[in-house]
C-alpha cells in the first residue's frame, strides 16, 4: 500500500489524475486548511469559508484529467481558490448593489421582502434570457459568467478555439443587452453586475 503522505505533490498529481482517490483525500488535507485561512481572511466569514473549500476541491476533482504534475499544484489550487473568491465577492455583491439601487430610488420605508421579490423576479428574468440562447453560446456564458472559468478554460473544456469563445461570449452579452435594454433600469442595473 503507498503512503501518499510522504509522497511529492508531483506524485500526488499522478495517482490523482488516474483517479485514485486516497491522493485526493491527501491533497485535500494538506491544503484544504491553507485554503480555508486564505478564503477567511478575504469573506470574513467561516461557513462561506467552509463552502469554497470545498468548491474548490471539487473543481480539481473535476479537472484531474488535466492536471500537470510537472506544475505546482499548491499555486494550482490557489489559482482557483483566488477566481472562486472573486466570483463570490461579486455575486455577493449583486445583492448589496441593487439594496443601494432601492434605497436611493424607492421608496424609503419600503422593506425588504419587497426589495427581494423584484430581485428575485430580475434573476428570473436573466434566466429566461440565458435560457433562450442557442446552446453552445449558453454553456460558454454559464461557464464563463457563473463558474468563472477563463476563456482559455472554456475553450480548453469544450475543445473549441479561444476565439470561438470570445465571439460566442461577446454576442451573448449583445443580446442579453438588447433584450434588458426592454426592461426596467433595475434590471439593467443587475445585468452590468452579473456581467462585468
Amino acid at each position: 500500500m503507498i503512503q501518499h503522505k510522504k509522497i511529492s505533490d508531483a506524485e500526488l498529481v499522478h495517482l490523482i489524475k488516474s483517479g485514485e482517490k486516497e491522493a485526493y483525500r491527501d491533497l485535500f488535507e494538506k491544503y484544504a486548511p491553507k485554503i480555508y485561512q486564505f478564503s477567511l481572511s478575504y469573506l470574513k466569514n467561516e461557513e462561506d469559508s467552509k463552502e469554497l473549500v470545498q468548491e474548490v476541491f471539487i473543481k480539481v476533482w473535476e479537472k484531474r484529467e488535466i492536471l500537470d504534475s510537472s506544475q505546482n499544484i499548491k499555486s494550482y489550487i490557489f489559482k482557483i481558490a483566488v477566481n472562486a473568491i472573486y466570483d463570490f465577492i461579486r455575486h455577493k455583491n449583486i445583492e448589496s448593489a441593487f439594496n443601494d439601487f432601492a434605497r436611493v430610488n424607492f421608496d424609503i420605508h419600503s422593506n425588504n421582502t419587497w426589495d427581494n421579490i423584484i430581485f428575485e423576479e430580475m434573476k428570473s428574468t436573466l434566466n429566461k434570457l440565458v435560457h433562450q440562447l442557442p446552446e453552445q453560446r449558453r454553456k460558454i456564458f454559464n461557464l464563463s459568467k457563473r463558474k468563472g472559468l477563463s476563456n482559455d478554460e472554456i475553450a480548453q473544456k469544450l475543445n473549441i478555439s479561444k476565439r470561438t469563445v470570445e465571439n460566442q461570449l461577446y454576442r451573448a452579452i449583445t443580446n442579453l443587452r438588447k433584450h434588458l435594454k426592454k426592461d426596467s433600469v433595475i434590471a439593467l442595473l443587475f445585468f452590468y453586475i452579473i456581467c462585468s
